[in-house]
C-alpha cells in the first residue's frame, strides 16, 4: 500500500520557516519599551522602570547628522539616529531618575524613573 502524506523532506521548509518566524519575533521582542524620537519630542515623556530594563530608543525623521540621545549627568550618549527606523538599545542598570533628551534639540525630553526589582 502506497502511503499518501507528507514526508519529513516535504515539511522541512515549513519547519525553517516556523523557526525564522520564531527566531525574528524574538529578536524584535528582546527589549523593553520604546521611546519615538523626532526633531521636536521624545515620546512618551515618562517612563517607570525597574532595574535592568532595556529601552529601546527608535529615531522616527530623516535626521543629517542624526539625533544623538544623552542623559543630564553625561553618562548616556548615544550614537547618531539619521535616518527614519535606527536605533538603539540602553539598559538602565542603576535606579535614580534620568532625564534624557536630544542633544541636537534639548527642548525635546523624557524622564526615565528606574526603581530597584522586588
Amino acid at each position: 500500500m502506497k502511503h499518501i502524506g507528507r514526508t519529513a523532506s516535504d515539511r522541512l521548509p515549513v519547519l525553517l520557516l516556523l523557526l525564522l518566524w520564531l527566531g525574528v519575533a524574538g529578536v524584535a521582542s528582546a527589549h523593553g519599551p520604546t521611546i519615538e524620537v523626532s526633531h521636536s519630542e521624545l515620546k512618551p515623556k515618562l517612563l517607570n522602570l525597574f532595574v535592568g530594563t532595556t529601552v529601546h530608543f527608535s529615531n522616527t525623521v530623516e535626521m543629517p547628522g542624526g539625533h544623538v540621545i544623552v542623559d543630564a549627568s553625561g553618562t548616556i550618549k548615544s550614537p547618531p539616529l539619521i535616518k527614519p527606523g535606527d536605533g538603539w538599545h540602553y539598559t538602565f542598570e542603576k535606579e535614580g531618575a534620568f532625564e534624557i533628551y536630544i542633544e541636537q534639540h534639548p527642548e525635546a525630553k523624557t524622564r526615565i524613573v528606574v526603581v530597584p526589582k522586588r
